[in-house]
C-alpha cells in the first residue's frame, strides 16, 4: 500500500479545496462550491471520487519527494521502487494509481514486481496481464521496469521458469532478478530445494539466454499495440469498495471461515479474461486508463478498445464516440458502463452502444481463474449465429434503442448487441464473455500448491467462446505484426 493521508487534517482540507480549483472544478462538478467541498471518505459519491483523486496525488508527491533526495544522495542511476505483489483478492490485479499513476506522477522511478504467480490459483499467464500493466505505468516517464522471476521450488515448474523469463524480456523488463537461487535454508520459503535439480538446471540455461537477448532489447521497446483494452480506475476503484453477503455468493457461502462480506472483483478479473483471449488470438494489446483517453486522446493511435466494468468514467465516454464515428470499433462488457465514477446511473455509455437501459443479475462475486471459476455453473447461455455460448458470472439483459441484436439470452432478450454509428461499430456484451471464453479452458482439478506437474495454462478453447470475445478485431481486423499456426500462443515483435 502507497498509505493515505489524515481526511480529517485541516491542513488537508485547505490543501484539497485549492487542489479542487487548480483543477478547474465546478459546483456542476462537484455538486457544491469548491470552496464548500469536503474532503471525504464516505458519503456523498462525488466528494468521496475527487477525495480519493486527492490522497492519491497527495501520496504521489510524497514519493516523489523521497525519490528526488535519494536521487541527490546516491546520484541519478540509483533508482526508487516498491515490490509489487500479486497476492491480493483481484489477483495479479494491480490497483491503477498503484501500479501506473504513481509512475505516471513519478513519485517513484523503476516499476517492481514478481511472478509469484504459481502460489495463488492463477494461470501462469497471467504474468502478461502483469507485464502490460508495467509497460502502461512506465510509458509517460520511460522508467525501467524490474521483475522477480521466481526459480523457488517446490512452487516454480521449470517450464514455467524458463518462458516467464523470456516473456519479462519480451514485455519490455530491463532488470530480472532471479532472487534466491541457492538450497533451501530455515527462515525462508525463497529457495530451490536440492530435490529439485530441473530448476538450478533451467535457471542456469534461462540466464544465458535472456543474455543472449539483452543485446536486442536493451534499448528496445515493445512495438505500439493497434488493440487496447482500458484498465479503469472507475471500476478499480468502486469495485474494490463493493462488499456481498457471503451468502450471496456460491463458493464463499459454504466457506464457514469467510468474512460476512466479500468483495466483488468479476469485473477487474474479466478485464484480464479479455486480455488474455486476444493474446492468445496474437493480437498485440496495449493497456490505457480514462486519464490517458480524456486528457491525451491516446485512441488515435488504436482501431479497436475492448472495455470492461459496471463503471466508467464519463469524460472517457465523451471521447469514445467521435471515435468511434471516425471508424474505430468499441467492446464494452462485464456492465457496459452503466454507473459513472461517481457510482450513479448514467446513461452516457449505454446510450453510446445504442442502448436503452440494461438489467443485470450476477451469480458470484468471487471468481478466481483456477478455483472458483472451474466450478462455477452458467448463469444463462447466449445464441449467437446459431452457437451456443455458456455465460458466466453475469447476465444483462439489453434493451436496445437504435443497435442490431445479434445474440440472445435462453428467454429470447438480447444479450449482444451492435450499433453502426459513422464509420465505427460499438459492441455490447451482457455478460462476462472473457470468463465464459476462459471457462472453457479450464480442469475441475485442484490448483497447484507446489511440486512437479500440476501447473498448467488453460487450453483447448471452445471456438463459440472464442468468437464472442473477438466480435470486435474480427470486425475491424486490425494489422497484426505477428501471427502463430498453432493456438493459443503469444506473440511479442
Amino acid at each position: 500500500s502507497l498509505g493515505q493521508i489524515n481526511f480529517n487534517d485541516p491542513k488537508n482540507q485547505a490543501k484539497f479545496s485549492a487542489w479542487l480549483k487548480g483543477k478547474g472544478l465546478t459546483a456542476r462538478d462537484l455538486g457544491v462550491a469548491p470552496e464548500q467541498a469536503k474532503l471525504s471518505k464516505e458519503g456523498d459519491p462525488r466528494l468521496v471520487w475527487y477525495s480519493n483523486l486527492f490522497n492519491e496525488e497527495e501520496r504521489f508527491g510524497d514519493y516523489r519527494a523521497t525519490t528526488a533526495v535519494a536521487k541527490e544522495q546516491f546520484g541519478a542511476d540509483v533508482l526508487t521502487g516498491a515490490n509489487y505483489s500479486p497476492h491480493h483478492l483481484a489477483l495479479c490485479y494491480g490497483p491503477v494509481f498503484q501500479w501506473v499513476d504513481i509512475f505516471k506522477h513519478n513519485g517513484m522511478s523503476m516499476f517492481w514486481a514478481e511472478d509469484y504467480i504459481f502460489s495463488v490459483p492463477e494461470a501462469p499467464q497471467m504474468l502478461s496481464w502483469m507485464l502490460a500493466q508495467a509497460r502502461c505505468g512506465v510509458k509517460y516517464n520511460n522508467q525501467p521496469i524490474h521483475f522477480y522471476i521466481m526459480p523457488h521450488a517446490p512452487g516454480q515448474e521449470p517450464g514455467f521458469l524458463r518462458r516467464n523469463m523470456l516473456m519479462a524480456v519480451g514485455n519490455g523488463a530491463r532488470h530480472v532478478d532471479n532472487f534466491w537461487v541457492g538450497p533451501e535454508e530455515r527462515f525462508t520459503e525463497n529457495y530451490v530445494a536440492w530435490t529439485y535439480p530441473e530448476n538450478f538446471r533451467t535457471i542456469h540455461e534461462a540466464i544465458y539466454d535472456s543474455g543472449e537477448a539483452e543485446k536486442i532489447q536493451s534499448k528496445g521497446k515493445v512495438r505500439p499495440a493497434r488493440v487496447a483494452l482500458v484498465t479503469g480506475k472507475a471500476t478499480d476503484f468502486n469495485e474494490s469498495r463493493v462488499m456481498v453477503d457471503k451468502a450471496r455468493d456460491p463458493f464463499a457461502s459454504r466457506c464457514r471461515n469467510a468474512p460476512a462480506q466479500v468483495n466483488q472483483i468479476i469485473c477487474r478479473k474479466e478485464q484480464q479474461f479479455l486480455y488474455l483471449a486476444l493474446r492468445q488470438a496474437q493480437h498485440a494489446v496495449d493497456l490505457i486508463t480514462e486519464d490517458d483517453i480524456a486528457e491525451s486522446d491516446a485512441l488515435r493511435n488504436y482501431d479497436v478498445v475492448y472495455f470492461a466494468g459496471e463503471w466508467v468514467d464519463r469524460r472517457a465516454v465523451a471521447k469514445l464516440e467521435p471515435w468511434v464515428r471516425s471508424g474505430g470499433v468499441l467492446y464494452a462488457a462485464g456492465g457496459i458502463g452503466h454507473l459513472n465514477e461517481f457510482n450513479q446511473e448514467d446513461s452516457a455509455m449505454p446510450s453510446l452502444l445504442g442502448i436503452e437501459k440494461t438489467k443485470e443479475i450476477r451469480n458470484i462475486a468471487v471468481l478466481r481463474t483456477m478455483l472458483e471459476l472451474p466450478l462455477l455453473e452458467p448463469i444463462d447461455t447466449i445464441s449467437l449465429d446459431g452457437a451456443k455460448v455458456p455465460a458466466m458470472g453475469m447476465k444483462q439483459v439489453l434493451t436496445p434503442r437504435d443497435a442490431q441484436v445479434i445474440g440472445r439470452w435462453g428467454d429470447g432478450t438480447a444479450a449482444v448487441t451492435v450499433r453502426s454509428l459513422g464509420k465505427g461499430r460499438a459492441y455490447a456484451v451482457g455478460t462476462l464473455p472473457g470468463a465464459s471464453w476462459m471457462k472453457t479452458g479450464l480442469r475441475a482439478i485442484p490448483w497447484a500448491r507446489g511440486g512437479r506437474g500440476t501447473v498448467y495454462n488453460p487450453s483447448g478453447f471452445h471456438a463459440d467462446a472464442e468468437k464472442l470475445v473477438r466480435l470486435a478485431v474480427d470486425s475491424r481486423k486490425p494489422e497484426q505484426a505477428v501471427t502463430c499456426s498453432v493456438p493459443g500462443l503469444e506473440a511479442f515483435a
